[in-house]
């Protein structure tokens, strides 16, 4: 399904995805064509050769700013989007509308579920955990939802070729709160929070390369660790009038603030020798 250049995507086939880790909608988004992601761990996509900061991100027609300076896939948390919360979906390659932006990629456009009754969710797995909650008041004028998601990578890592202790840590919150004024008037706001925390102390690395006939082996020993933190904050409120069918007017006031932290302090000696005279036990150069 098209609209105006965008394609619609149902939500709940992004929680049933297969990846590392709980479920993302930018993990349905990187199986569309002219997409491309280089790191299953992260959250970023290219489209059609731009970079990875030329996409905009919509929630409920708030910006989301995604400043944060990751190095690799490994260090980074979780999406600011949570599946649990999301009623709707819909990406561009190119071709939107001017009132989402000047950016030149995509666009991504979500909207959060408006409840209408009570509902909740729990999800736990060995990577992490989720839960989720929505109501509506009797009167139907207030609703609430609300989402929490924790994710913790240790068992992927374990499995790359840096050996080490790692230790991760990713944890999010944010409630979505609206109330109905009157048939044409109704007012909302939107919080989040997320701390994400990654300690690495490497101990080893060990990589092969070459050609069929000469193969090498680089092996890698390190001292020292390293220790990164990013903590997020957001928040917007709403006012949206439409006084007849035509016409809609809506004033968004959003804030956003990220403190971020990198701190390395690592030391690595390495060793460049042939694989073949390794494996027979011949010194290496």
């Amino acid at each position: 399904e098209r609209e105006a250049n965008l394609t619609r995507i149902n939500p709940k086939l992004t929680l049933n995805l297969p990846g590392i880790g709980m479920g993302s909608v930018e993990s349905g988004i990187k199986t569309l064509p002219g997409v491309v992601s280089r790191n299953e761990l992260s959250s970023q996509y290219s489209v059609r050769g731009g970079n990875f900061d030329e996409n905009l991100v919509y929630v409920n027609e708030i910006m989301i700013f995604r400043p944060i300076l990751i190095r690799s896939g490994q260090q980074e948390g979780l999406s600011f989007i949570n599946p649990d919360l999301v009623s709707s979906i819909l990406f561009s390659s190119g071709g939107f509308d001017a009132r989402y932006g000047d950016k030149m990629s995509s666009v991504l456009d979500i909207k959060y579920k408006r409840p209408q009754q009570f509902a909740a969710s729990v999800n736990v797995s060995l990577l992490g955990a989720s839960a989720h909650f929505e109501d509506r008041s009797k009167n139907q004028k207030f609703s609430i939802i609300s989402g929490a998601r924790y994710k913790n990578n240790s068992l992927v890592f374990k499995n790359l070729d840096e050996s080490g202790v790692y230790s991760p840590m990713f944890a999010d919150f944010q409630t979505q709160l609206t109330y109905q004024l009157n048939s044409k008037h109704n007012i909302g706001a939107i919080g989040y929070f997320a701390m994400n925390k990654y300690t690495f102390k490497p101990q080893r690395r060990e990589s092969v390369f070459g050609s069929i006939g000469q193969q090498y082996v680089l092996n890698i020993e390190f001292e020292g660790f390293e220790d990164d933190r990013y903590t997020t904050f957001m928040g917007a409120v709403w006012d949206t009038w439409a006084p007849n069918e035509k016409t809609k007017v809506k004033c968004i006031y959003s804030l956003y603030k990220s403190v971020e932290r990198e701190s390395f302090d690592i030391l690595s000696a390495y060793n460049l020798g042939d694989l073949n005279d390794s494996k027979d036990g011949k010194s290496m150069p």
